[in-house]
Protein backbone atom coordinates (compact mmCIF):
# COMPACT_ATOMS: atom_id res chain seq x y z
CA UNK A 1 0.00 0.00 0.00
CA UNK A 2 2.78 2.47 0.84
CA UNK A 3 3.81 1.97 -2.78
CA UNK A 4 0.73 2.62 -4.08
CA UNK A 5 0.37 6.09 -2.51
CA UNK A 6 3.55 7.25 -3.32
CA UNK A 7 2.98 6.02 -7.24
CA UNK A 8 -0.20 7.84 -6.82
CA UNK A 9 0.85 11.09 -5.40
CA UNK A 10 3.85 11.14 -8.24
CA UNK A 11 0.77 10.43 -10.63
CA UNK A 12 -1.20 13.30 -9.49
CA UNK A 13 1.83 15.48 -9.71
CA UNK A 14 2.85 14.87 -13.49
CA UNK A 15 -1.53 14.47 -14.26
CA UNK A 16 -1.15 10.75 -15.60
CA UNK A 17 -4.98 10.31 -16.01
CA UNK A 18 -4.34 6.44 -16.56
CA UNK A 19 -2.62 6.12 -13.14
CA UNK A 20 -5.35 8.11 -11.29
CA UNK A 21 -7.95 5.90 -12.85
CA UNK A 22 -6.07 2.67 -11.73
CA UNK A 23 -5.92 4.11 -8.35
CA UNK A 24 -9.48 4.03 -8.33
CA UNK A 25 -9.93 1.20 -9.49
CA UNK A 26 -8.11 -0.43 -6.66
CA UNK A 27 -9.73 1.84 -4.08
CA UNK A 28 -13.15 -0.06 -5.08
CA UNK A 29 -11.79 -3.13 -4.82
CA UNK A 30 -10.51 -2.65 -1.63
CA UNK A 31 -13.94 -0.84 -0.39
CA UNK A 32 -16.00 -4.05 -1.77
CA UNK A 33 -13.24 -6.11 0.13
CA UNK A 34 -13.83 -4.35 3.14
CA UNK A 35 -10.80 -2.47 4.06
CA UNK A 36 -12.44 0.71 5.72
CA UNK A 37 -8.52 1.56 6.94
CA UNK A 38 -6.71 1.39 3.88
CA UNK A 39 -9.70 3.59 2.57
CA UNK A 40 -9.53 6.03 5.21
CA UNK A 41 -5.28 6.20 4.88
CA UNK A 42 -6.68 6.77 0.81
CA UNK A 43 -8.84 9.70 2.14
CA UNK A 44 -6.67 11.59 4.48
CA UNK A 45 -4.44 11.80 1.79
CA UNK A 46 -6.68 13.08 -0.93
CA UNK A 47 -7.13 15.80 2.07
CA UNK A 48 -3.84 16.62 2.29
CA UNK A 49 -3.39 16.61 -1.40
CA UNK A 50 -6.23 18.66 -2.23
CA UNK A 51 -4.52 21.23 0.55
CA UNK A 52 -1.15 21.72 -0.90
CA UNK A 53 -2.82 22.22 -4.14
CA UNK A 54 -4.64 25.11 -2.79
CA UNK A 55 -1.82 26.35 -0.69
CA UNK A 56 -0.18 26.11 -3.97
CA UNK A 57 -2.16 27.86 -6.17
CA UNK A 58 -2.77 30.79 -3.77
CA UNK A 59 1.12 31.40 -3.50
CA UNK A 60 1.67 31.40 -7.07
CA UNK A 61 -1.12 33.68 -7.92
CA UNK A 62 0.18 35.95 -4.74
CA UNK A 63 3.50 35.75 -6.28
CA UNK A 64 2.80 36.49 -10.08
CA UNK A 65 -0.03 39.40 -9.39
CA UNK A 66 3.02 41.42 -6.97
CA UNK A 67 5.14 40.48 -9.82
CA UNK A 68 2.55 41.97 -12.21
CA UNK A 69 1.59 45.24 -10.02
CA UNK A 70 5.04 46.14 -9.24
CA UNK A 71 6.85 45.23 -12.25
CA UNK A 72 4.50 46.71 -15.00
CA UNK A 73 4.69 50.04 -13.85
CA UNK A 74 7.73 50.51 -12.73
CA UNK A 75 9.14 49.38 -16.58
CA UNK A 76 6.49 51.68 -17.46
CA UNK A 77 7.85 54.46 -15.75
CA UNK A 78 11.46 53.86 -16.62
CA UNK A 79 10.46 53.80 -20.56
CA UNK A 80 8.60 56.88 -20.50
CA UNK A 81 11.19 58.97 -18.20
CA UNK A 82 13.59 57.99 -20.96
CA UNK A 83 12.02 58.36 -23.56
CA UNK A 84 10.83 62.15 -22.21
CA UNK A 85 14.16 62.63 -21.89
CA UNK A 86 15.44 61.18 -25.14
CA UNK A 87 13.01 63.95 -26.91
CA UNK A 88 13.50 66.98 -24.58
CA UNK A 89 17.19 66.38 -25.07
CA UNK A 90 18.13 65.03 -28.60
CA UNK A 91 19.45 62.10 -27.42
CA UNK A 92 20.95 59.39 -24.00
CA UNK A 93 23.46 59.03 -22.44
CA UNK A 94 24.57 55.50 -23.47
CA UNK A 95 24.06 54.38 -20.17
CA UNK A 96 20.60 55.42 -20.54
CA UNK A 97 20.26 53.81 -24.63
CA UNK A 98 21.17 50.39 -22.70
CA UNK A 99 18.82 50.88 -19.68
CA UNK A 100 15.90 52.00 -22.20
CA UNK A 101 16.20 48.88 -24.27
CA UNK A 102 16.29 46.85 -20.21
CA UNK A 103 12.84 48.14 -19.57
CA UNK A 104 11.73 47.62 -22.79
CA UNK A 105 12.58 43.75 -22.72
CA UNK A 106 11.41 43.15 -18.99
CA UNK A 107 8.31 44.68 -19.51
CA UNK A 108 7.69 42.03 -22.63
CA UNK A 109 8.73 39.29 -19.87
CA UNK A 110 5.40 40.31 -17.68
CA UNK A 111 2.96 40.56 -20.50
CA UNK A 112 4.44 37.68 -21.60
CA UNK A 113 4.57 35.08 -18.91
CA UNK A 114 3.51 37.09 -15.66
CA UNK A 115 -0.13 37.86 -16.92
CA UNK A 116 -0.38 34.28 -18.32
CA UNK A 117 0.47 32.74 -15.25
CA UNK A 118 -1.54 35.02 -13.31
CA UNK A 119 -4.71 33.76 -15.10
CA UNK A 120 -3.83 30.58 -14.82
CA UNK A 121 -3.26 30.76 -10.72
CA UNK A 122 -6.92 32.75 -10.87
CA UNK A 123 -8.54 29.47 -12.47
CA UNK A 124 -8.79 30.57 -16.33
CA UNK A 125 -7.28 27.60 -18.36
CA UNK A 126 -7.01 26.87 -22.49
CA UNK A 127 -7.38 30.91 -22.83
CA UNK A 128 -5.12 30.68 -26.05
CA UNK A 129 -4.97 28.61 -28.99
CA UNK A 130 -2.17 27.15 -30.21
CA UNK A 131 -0.62 30.12 -32.07
CA UNK A 132 -1.03 32.13 -29.72
CA UNK A 133 0.73 29.75 -27.17
CA UNK A 134 3.70 29.28 -30.17
CA UNK A 135 4.00 34.21 -30.14
CA UNK A 136 3.46 34.22 -26.08
CA UNK A 137 6.08 31.56 -25.40
CA UNK A 138 8.58 32.74 -28.19
CA UNK A 139 7.63 36.39 -27.25
CA UNK A 140 9.20 35.37 -23.21
CA UNK A 141 11.75 33.35 -24.46
CA UNK A 142 13.47 36.22 -26.13
CA UNK A 143 12.54 38.90 -23.92
CA UNK A 144 14.35 36.93 -20.95
CA UNK A 145 17.13 35.96 -23.54
CA UNK A 146 17.31 40.15 -23.93
CA UNK A 147 17.38 41.01 -20.37
CA UNK A 148 20.25 39.03 -19.44
CA UNK A 149 22.24 40.17 -22.43
CA UNK A 150 21.45 43.88 -22.03
CA UNK A 151 22.54 43.77 -18.79
CA UNK A 152 25.77 42.09 -19.18
CA UNK A 153 26.38 44.55 -22.01
CA UNK A 154 25.51 47.35 -19.77
CA UNK A 155 28.14 45.95 -17.36
CA UNK A 156 30.87 45.54 -20.56
CA UNK A 157 30.32 49.25 -20.89
CA UNK A 158 30.50 50.66 -17.36
CA UNK A 159 33.18 48.29 -17.37
CA UNK A 160 35.40 50.22 -20.19
CA UNK A 161 33.80 53.78 -19.22
CA UNK A 162 34.98 53.53 -15.65
CA UNK A 163 38.80 52.09 -16.96
CA UNK A 164 41.88 54.28 -16.96
CA UNK A 165 42.05 56.92 -19.44
CA UNK A 166 44.63 55.18 -22.02
CA UNK A 167 45.02 55.56 -25.97
CA UNK A 168 44.00 51.88 -26.29
CA UNK A 169 40.87 52.23 -23.59
CA UNK A 170 39.87 55.78 -25.15
CA UNK A 171 39.25 53.84 -29.00
CA UNK A 172 37.49 51.01 -27.26
CA UNK A 173 34.92 53.22 -25.57
CA UNK A 174 34.30 55.05 -28.58
CA UNK A 175 33.88 52.06 -30.69
CA UNK A 176 31.70 50.65 -28.21
CA UNK A 177 29.64 53.69 -27.84
CA UNK A 178 29.07 54.10 -31.41
CA UNK A 179 27.97 50.63 -31.83
CA UNK A 180 25.78 49.79 -28.76
CA UNK A 181 22.77 49.24 -31.63
CA UNK A 182 24.58 47.03 -33.38
CA UNK A 183 25.70 45.05 -30.60
CA UNK A 184 21.70 44.74 -29.70
CA UNK A 185 20.70 43.52 -33.06
CA UNK A 186 22.79 41.44 -33.19
CA UNK A 187 21.86 39.70 -29.71
CA UNK A 188 18.41 39.58 -31.15
CA UNK A 189 19.51 37.72 -34.23
CA UNK A 190 21.51 35.20 -32.11
CA UNK A 191 18.16 34.47 -29.63
CA UNK A 192 16.27 33.81 -32.19
CA UNK A 193 18.36 31.27 -33.43
CA UNK A 194 18.21 29.70 -30.11
CA UNK A 195 14.70 30.10 -29.32
CA UNK A 196 13.33 29.00 -32.29
CA UNK A 197 12.24 25.71 -30.88
CA UNK A 198 9.81 27.43 -29.41
CA UNK A 199 7.96 28.03 -32.59
CA UNK A 200 8.35 24.36 -33.22
CA UNK A 201 7.30 22.70 -30.47
CA UNK A 202 4.50 24.55 -28.57
CA UNK A 203 0.93 23.66 -28.23
CA UNK A 204 -1.79 24.15 -25.95
CA UNK A 205 -2.48 21.26 -23.44
CA UNK A 206 -5.28 18.60 -24.24
CA UNK A 207 -8.25 18.87 -22.70
CA UNK A 208 -7.65 15.58 -20.59
CA UNK A 209 -4.64 17.06 -18.50
CA UNK A 210 -2.59 14.00 -20.14
CA UNK A 211 1.26 14.87 -20.43
CA UNK A 212 3.65 13.15 -22.74
CA UNK A 213 6.91 12.51 -22.20
CA UNK A 214 9.65 15.04 -22.31
CA UNK A 215 7.60 18.40 -21.99
CA UNK A 216 7.72 21.30 -20.23
CA UNK A 217 4.16 21.86 -18.55
CA UNK A 218 3.48 25.58 -18.14
CA UNK A 219 -0.10 25.16 -17.47
CA UNK A 220 -1.65 27.42 -20.40
CA UNK A 221 0.96 25.85 -22.48
CA UNK A 222 3.36 22.98 -22.94
CA UNK A 223 6.44 22.57 -24.72
CA UNK A 224 6.43 19.27 -26.13
CA UNK A 225 9.82 17.85 -27.25
CA UNK A 226 9.68 15.26 -29.76
CA UNK A 227 12.86 13.06 -27.54
CA UNK A 228 15.43 13.04 -24.80
CA UNK A 229 17.90 14.40 -27.64
CA UNK A 230 16.05 17.23 -28.69
CA UNK A 231 14.66 17.45 -24.96
CA UNK A 232 18.56 17.61 -23.89
CA UNK A 233 19.85 19.88 -26.38
CA UNK A 234 17.86 22.52 -25.59
CA UNK A 235 18.39 22.83 -21.94
CA UNK A 236 21.93 22.74 -22.82
CA UNK A 237 21.80 25.13 -25.06
CA UNK A 238 20.00 27.56 -23.28
CA UNK A 239 22.17 26.96 -19.97
CA UNK A 240 25.37 27.52 -22.13
CA UNK A 241 23.86 30.78 -23.36
CA UNK A 242 23.15 31.83 -19.79
CA UNK A 243 26.34 30.73 -17.97
CA UNK A 244 27.96 32.69 -20.84
CA UNK A 245 26.45 35.69 -20.15
CA UNK A 246 26.59 35.74 -16.90
CA UNK A 247 30.32 34.70 -16.65
CA UNK A 248 30.93 38.20 -18.60
CA UNK A 249 28.76 40.10 -15.71
CA UNK A 250 30.67 37.99 -13.05
CA UNK A 251 34.02 39.45 -15.20
CA UNK A 252 32.92 42.83 -15.58
CA UNK A 253 31.84 43.09 -11.80
CA UNK A 254 34.72 41.78 -10.46
CA UNK A 255 37.11 44.71 -12.56
CA UNK A 256 35.12 47.23 -11.90
CA UNK A 257 35.08 46.34 -8.24
CA UNK A 258 39.21 46.69 -8.93
CA UNK A 259 38.85 49.86 -10.19
CA UNK A 260 36.39 51.18 -7.54
CA UNK A 261 38.29 50.04 -5.15
CA UNK A 262 41.84 51.69 -6.33
CA UNK A 263 39.43 55.11 -7.41
CA UNK A 264 39.42 55.37 -3.60
CA UNK A 265 42.78 55.19 -2.95
CA UNK A 266 43.01 57.93 -5.11
CA UNK A 267 40.81 60.00 -4.23
CA UNK A 268 41.69 59.51 -0.04
CA UNK A 269 45.45 60.98 -1.39
CA UNK A 270 44.05 63.61 -3.02
CA UNK A 271 41.55 64.73 -0.35
CA UNK A 272 38.25 64.31 -2.25
CA UNK A 273 37.06 64.38 -5.99
CA UNK A 274 34.13 63.31 -8.42
CA UNK A 275 31.96 60.12 -6.97
CA UNK A 276 29.56 60.53 -10.67
CA UNK A 277 31.75 57.55 -12.21
CA UNK A 278 31.67 55.44 -9.30
CA UNK A 279 27.90 55.74 -8.22
CA UNK A 280 27.09 54.42 -11.64
CA UNK A 281 29.59 51.78 -11.06
CA UNK A 282 27.73 50.69 -8.20
CA UNK A 283 24.65 50.83 -9.55
CA UNK A 284 25.61 48.72 -12.84
CA UNK A 285 27.01 46.05 -10.01
CA UNK A 286 23.46 46.12 -8.21
CA UNK A 287 21.82 45.54 -10.93
CA UNK A 288 24.36 42.83 -12.04
CA UNK A 289 24.35 41.23 -8.49
CA UNK A 290 20.72 40.77 -8.60
CA UNK A 291 20.71 39.15 -11.91
CA UNK A 292 23.63 36.71 -10.76
CA UNK A 293 21.60 35.50 -7.62
CA UNK A 294 18.06 35.05 -9.23
CA UNK A 295 20.38 33.32 -11.89
CA UNK A 296 21.80 30.84 -9.53
CA UNK A 297 18.05 30.23 -8.51
CA UNK A 298 16.24 29.46 -11.35
CA UNK A 299 19.27 27.26 -13.11
CA UNK A 300 19.57 25.22 -10.18
CA UNK A 301 15.94 24.56 -10.68
CA UNK A 302 16.31 24.59 -14.51
CA UNK A 303 18.88 21.74 -14.11
CA UNK A 304 16.41 19.87 -11.91
CA UNK A 305 13.68 19.69 -14.47
CA UNK A 306 16.57 18.10 -16.91
CA UNK A 307 16.22 15.38 -15.17
CA UNK A 308 13.10 14.73 -15.37
CA UNK A 309 11.21 13.27 -17.81
CA UNK A 310 7.55 15.47 -17.02
CA UNK A 311 7.76 18.21 -15.60
CA UNK A 312 6.38 19.08 -12.09
CA UNK A 313 4.27 21.92 -12.73
CA UNK A 314 5.64 23.35 -8.95
CA UNK A 315 9.16 23.64 -9.90
CA UNK A 316 8.13 24.57 -13.59
CA UNK A 317 6.58 27.77 -11.57
CA UNK A 318 8.98 28.11 -9.12
CA UNK A 319 11.94 28.91 -11.89
CA UNK A 320 9.61 30.98 -14.20
CA UNK A 321 8.64 32.92 -11.18
CA UNK A 322 12.76 33.40 -10.32
CA UNK A 323 13.17 34.18 -13.98
CA UNK A 324 10.34 37.01 -13.88
CA UNK A 325 11.43 38.43 -10.50
CA UNK A 326 14.44 40.51 -12.40
CA UNK A 327 12.16 41.94 -14.30
CA UNK A 328 10.46 43.86 -11.76
CA UNK A 329 13.24 44.34 -9.73
CA UNK A 330 15.41 45.66 -11.89
CA UNK A 331 13.46 48.77 -12.79
CA UNK A 332 13.22 49.90 -8.87
CA UNK A 333 16.75 49.60 -8.52
CA UNK A 334 17.08 52.09 -11.62
CA UNK A 335 14.93 54.80 -10.27
CA UNK A 336 16.68 54.61 -6.88
CA UNK A 337 20.24 54.70 -8.04
CA UNK A 338 20.03 56.81 -11.57
CA UNK A 339 20.10 60.61 -10.65
CA UNK A 340 17.80 61.50 -13.51
CA UNK A 341 15.05 59.40 -12.81
CA UNK A 342 14.77 60.13 -9.20
CA UNK A 343 15.31 64.16 -9.85
CA UNK A 344 12.64 63.50 -12.37
CA UNK A 345 9.99 61.75 -9.58
CA UNK A 346 11.12 64.14 -7.50
CA UNK A 347 9.93 66.80 -9.95
CA UNK A 348 6.55 65.49 -10.64
CA UNK A 349 5.85 64.62 -6.50
CA UNK A 350 6.52 68.36 -5.75
CA UNK A 351 4.57 70.04 -8.58
CA UNK A 352 2.03 67.64 -7.58
CA UNK A 353 2.08 68.76 -3.53
CA UNK A 354 2.33 72.44 -4.72
CA UNK A 355 -0.54 72.05 -7.10
CA UNK A 356 -2.19 70.82 -3.54
CA UNK A 357 -1.36 73.75 -1.41
CA UNK A 358 -2.29 76.07 -4.33
CA UNK A 359 -5.67 74.19 -4.17
CA UNK A 360 -5.92 74.36 -0.54
CA UNK A 361 -4.97 78.07 0.02
CA UNK A 362 -7.45 78.91 -2.78
CA UNK A 363 -10.47 77.40 -0.98
CA UNK A 364 -9.72 79.19 2.21
CA UNK A 365 -9.24 82.61 0.58
CA UNK A 366 -12.82 81.70 -0.69
CA UNK A 367 -14.53 80.79 2.14
CA UNK A 368 -12.60 83.92 4.52
CA UNK A 369 -14.22 86.16 1.50
CA UNK A 370 -17.76 84.23 2.07
CA UNK A 371 -17.64 84.43 5.33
Amino acid sequence: MPVLLLNWERSLWLGDASSQSGLSAHIGSHSGSGTCTSCDGIASLCGLMDLQTEVRVVLKATGFICLVLVGVPANLSVLLLFCHLRFTRGCLPPNDFILTNLAAVNLLVLFCRGIPQTLVALGLKHFMNDWGCKVVIFSYRMSRAMSICVTALLGCYQSVSVSPATPRWTVLKRWLTDHLPHAITIFWILNVFICHAAILHTQTPSINGSIPEYTLNLEFCIVVFPGFEVYMVHGVMYTVRDVAFVGVMVLAAGYMLLVLYHHRQQMKALGGGSQVSASASQAVLLLMCTYVALFGLENMLRLYQLSLSRVVSTISDARVFFASCYSALSPILIIATNRRLSGRFQCFSSAKKAAGDASTHRESSISHITA
